[in-house]
């Protein structure tokens, strides 16, 4: 049994170094890089430095204190740095957006090549769908972690001087970040091992969470006792981030991780159940 989880580590290990490796040693990773290298550059040079130095006014301070206490996120001009703040509202919306086109082909398209079938041979599915899901979570933490240092950047370089507490609030934004991004990247995981094309885990990760959504909604408008199952969908937890601040953010951490589980649970059958 030691033998068998130390082999199924090393095995999982790999396919996710491969993760790594395809977005730095491949044209297409590069062209990936590119991309996010320069919707990042636009991102920080207009709505993040421009919303910064916006933020400086006190009357806007108030205004938008007045305005966001109404919606129970007034927490969200109080991180150490404007920039920070901006960046939270900007990301933690946007990001599980991105991640659902950035992260769906993770087995698909190994299916479609007949890839998948020869990598069985020598590991076993499990390996194959933990460690893409895994790798795609490294790519992703060093995504965030590079232009959460880029947003840094921009602070120092505005006010001159990088504090603590800014440093503090880095990490909580970048280990939150990965919590929120972990069931969409799950969800992405099980479409791919449903389908064989990059493009159908897209469309089928979105029409999946509109219907289920739409109906939901429908149900909620005629039995509005079943109001709380919407609140155990995928970013139901993201409004209340954004009321939250510092270390306390990650008391929402529960919902995300668990529905992290349980969709990798069903991508897991799916993958070892649907013919190669």
């Amino acid at each position: 049994m030691p033998a068998a989880i130390s082999l199924f580590g090393r095995q999982t290990w790999l396919y996710s170094r491969f993760e790594l490796q395809r977005l730095f040693l491949t044209p297409r990773g590069w062209f990936a890089l590119a991309a996010f290298t320069t919707i990042w550059y636009f991102l920080l040079r207009y709505p993040i430095y421009q919303a910064s130095v916006q933020l400086q006014e006190p009357e806007i301070q108030q205004m938008l204190s007045s305005m966001l206490g109404m919606v129970g996120m007034y927490n969200l001009l109080n991180w150490s740095l404007p920039e920070l703040s901006v960046y939270w509202a900007l990301t933690v919306f946007f990001m599980p957006l991105a991640v659902l086109f950035a992260t769906a082909d993770q087995t698909c398209s190994d299916r479609s090549r007949g890839t998948l079938r020869f990598l069985t041979l020598r590991s076993s599915r499990d390996s194959i769908f933990f460690g893409r899901f895994i790798g795609q979570i490294l790519v992703q933490a060093l995504l965030i972690g590079l232009s959460l240092l880029a947003t840094l950047g921009l602070a120092v370089w505005r006010v001159g001087e990088l504090p603590l507490s800014a440093v503090n609030a880095t990490l909580v934004i970048w280990l939150n970040l990965l919590i929120v991004l972990l069931p969409f990247t799950a969800l992405m995981a099980l479409c791919s091992a449903l389908v064989r094309s990059s493009r159908l885990a897209i469309s089928l990760a979105i029409v999946s969470i509109g219907v289920i959504t739409g109906s939901l909604g429908y149900l909620v408008w005629h039995f509005p006792d079943l109001r709380v199952v919407l609140e155990y969908l995928p970013g139901a937890q993201l409004p209340m981030l954004l009321g939250a601040q510092g270390w306390d953010t990650l008391k929402h951490c529960g919902l995300p991780l668990l529905q992290t589980a349980v969709l990798l649970l069903i991508g897991r059958i799916v993958m070892q159940e649907k013919a190669l």
